[in-house]
């Protein structure tokens, strides 16, 4: 008596193919060996079928049957990947790029000649001034710390200040003027 069991599904299906046997598409191994030994074939036909098939089964055992892993699209799809990041490098690498270049020419316009920081400037001004406090362009124009930077630098700082609505400017008693009008400071 031969051991069907040894068989996996497949190789039942074939032994079963062979001696004319149609199985139901959902039928179990057990069934399918069930359905074999009751198909009244001779001991020697089963015995012959089942080791060739048995043989089969043990050969093909470790190799797979069908290469499962395509390289050659993995390798493909990997080069088509690397490319693609590339690009996204590039891009990245020139936005970078334009934005160091932005970022210098706003320091260089920040920088008014020999070196100075409009921010200092604008810092030491802010000091001086509490929020609410108000203060003529002549009193700004004698603080001991504004005295080392130039008149335009400090202009220049006061109306950036304005500009970023830290500062109201108005007419005033001043005999300075900024931008011919502005006598006055006050700080929001």
């Amino acid at each position: 008596m031969v051991d069907l069991n040894k068989l996996t599904i497949k190789y039942l299906n074939k032994l079963g193919k062979e001696l004319n046997i149609t199985f139901k598409s959902s039928s179990k191994k057990a069934d399918k060996i069930k359905a074999i030994l009751n198909s009244g074939v001779s001991n020697s036909k089963l015995e012959e079928l089942f080791n060739k098939y048995l043989s089969q089964h043990q050969s093909s055992k470790g190799k797979p049957e069908t290469p499962k892993k395509k390289t050659l699209q993995v390798s493909v799809k990997l080069d088509e990947r690397v490319k693609l990041l590339e690009e996204q490098v590039k891009f990245l690498m020139s936005k970078i790029d334009n934005f160091e270049v932005y970022l210098a020419k706003e320091r260089s316009s920040k920088q008014v000649g020999g070196g100075y920081n409009i921010y200092d400037v604008q810092t030491i001004i802010k000091s001086w001034i509490l929020p609410g406090a108000s203060i003529s362009i002549d009193e700004i124009m004698k603080i001991k710390k504004l005295k080392k930077y130039p008149k335009d630098l400090i202009e220049k700082a006061i109306i950036d200040l304005i500009d970023d609505e830290i500062l109201d400017g108005s007419d005033g008693r001043s005999i300075q003027k900024i931008l011919g009008n502005i006598g006055r400071i006050i700080r929001r």
